[in-house]
């Protein structure tokens, strides 16, 4: 089989592609490019994503961007490891959580991210963060509930790849400064247990 190739840094949202490429274990080339120094508006880079925006995949003759698709795709062509062919039901399951984590919690996240870390400190706005981190209160407490305490935190219990791509969302939050939104049994179970063995685990 091939091997895939991944465009993106791991201080990207191609951090979840490479969770999950561990997690399947495939062999795959990862290809920092950057989208701060320009990379991203390359006419090579265009051509495989016009957006442009990271990570992008090359799966062979498929080109995927987003990484939740991207996640989506790889579990759906390349099921192993610790994440097993999911059945359609499950496919339906992950594409759900993956679309609800988007909407509830990653662009809430992504204001926190940009306005504490990312952009250049006079364009930081405490505003922003203010409303975003007021915001996540509600869908953090329905995710610890329903996806951390009913599934992950029973031990033996499968992986499910929608569940981890909303768990990476929340440690993105945890990687922000927001500690305190998710639950210290979520905590534990996240850092110690899920995410162990992954790429972001030594930035925890």
């Amino acid at each position: 089989m091939a091997k895939v190739t991944l465009y993106g840094t791991p201080n990207s949202r191609a951090s979840r592609v490479l969770w999950a490429l561990k997690e399947l274990g495939l062999d795959y080339e990862n290809v920092p490019w950057d989208f701060r120094k320009g990379e991203t508006n390359t006419p090579e880079y265009l051509a495989m994503n016009p957006m442009p925006t990271l990570p992008t995949l090359k799966d062979g003759d498929v080109v995927v961007h987003e990484s939740c698709a991207i996640n989506l795709h790889l579990a759906r062509m390349h099921p192993g490891g610790n994440l097993p062919k999911l059945s359609d039901k499950e496919m339906c399951e992950a594409t759900q959580w993956s679309f609800w984590s988007m909407w509830n919690i990653e662009r809430h996240s992504t204001d926190i991210l940009m306005h504490k870390m990312m952009l250049p400190e006079a364009q930081r706005d405490p505003k922003v963060v203010e409303r975003a981190v007021a915001a996540l209160d509600r869908p953090l407490a329905l995710a610890e509930r329903v996806v951390v305490v009913r599934r992950l935190g029973q031990r033996g219990q499968e992986r499910r790849l929608g569940d981890r791509q909303l768990i990476q969302r929340l440690v993105e939050i945890r990687l922000s400064g927001r500690r305190d939104a998710i639950g210290a049994q979520a905590q534990v179970d996240f850092v110690q247990v899920q995410l162990k063995d992954v790429v972001l685990a030594e930035r925890l």
